[in-house]
């Protein structure tokens, strides 16, 4: 699965772009998903229904199955990540446009502007692939530009540069890497991460974390001494 993050300024057409990319990657025939960033809370259940009632008794989740759709409210849990959630609820579809998330390292980034003018190459966010504006820029920025209508140009740049995303654990045994499902990259990356806290002098949020064990000699061969 690739993932790209659409940043940008609220009303900056982020929505808009993320649509018209999901038409355009439809029509050639890939499956998209969409993870979007809230700053602020938001409710998307209403006061009264049922959902509501059995969150606010105390429910951890609930789910609600109709003929054509299958949606789930749940608390959020401290260790819950932008990018565990990609790994773990997007594993089937091919592209995930991520919706904000312009401090999210893991994510390879569109910067979604109104205007040419509202550029600042110090503002530019880390990892970021392409501009995409309303209005033609008269000096190169350093990065592909887009226009917005330009969504069949940046679905070929996208599916061009894009990596499928790394995975949140690794594990590899004598060499040889061991399939991980996305629960158990979760419940390890949160082990490692609570004994890292414990430990002195590391910083609080390290993007990378390699562990490397030995566990004992080599098996001798039947027969030698």
């Amino acid at each position: 699965m690739k993932a790209v993050a659409i940043v940008g300024n609220s009303d900056s057409g982020k929505t808009r772009l993320i649509t018209a990319l999901i038409k355009e990657l439809n029509q050639r025939g890939l499956k998209c998903g969409v993870l979007k960033k809230a700053n602020e809370e938001v409710e998307l259940d209403k006061e009264g229904k049922d959902s509501w009632q059995f969150m606010a008794a105390g429910a951890e989740a609930a789910t609600v199955l109709t003929p054509e759709k299958l949606f789930t409210i749940e608390k959020k849990k401290a260790s819950q990540t932008l990018l565990g959630l990609a790994l773990d609820r997007f594993a089937e579809v091919d592209i995930l446009l991520v919706e904000g998330g312009q401090k999210e390292s893991a994510f390879k980034k569109i910067w979604r502007l109104q205007k040419a003018a509202d550029f600042d190459r110090k503002m530019a966010p880390e990892e970021l692939l392409a501009v995409v504006t309303d209005e033609s820029f008269p000096v190169s920025p350093g990065y592909p530009v887009f226009q917005a209508e330009e969504t069949a140009k940046l679905a070929d740049f996208l599916l061009n540069v894009l990596e499928p995303l790394e995975p949140l654990a690794e594990l590899k045994v004598d060499g040889r890497a061991i399939p991980l499902n996305p629960f158990v990259q979760s419940l390890l990356t949160e082990m490692i991460k609570g004994l890292l806290r414990a430990l002195k002098g590391l910083p609080e949020n390290p993007q990378r974390v390699e562990i490397k064990l030995k566990t004992g000699e080599k098996d001798e061969k039947p027969g030698r001494t």
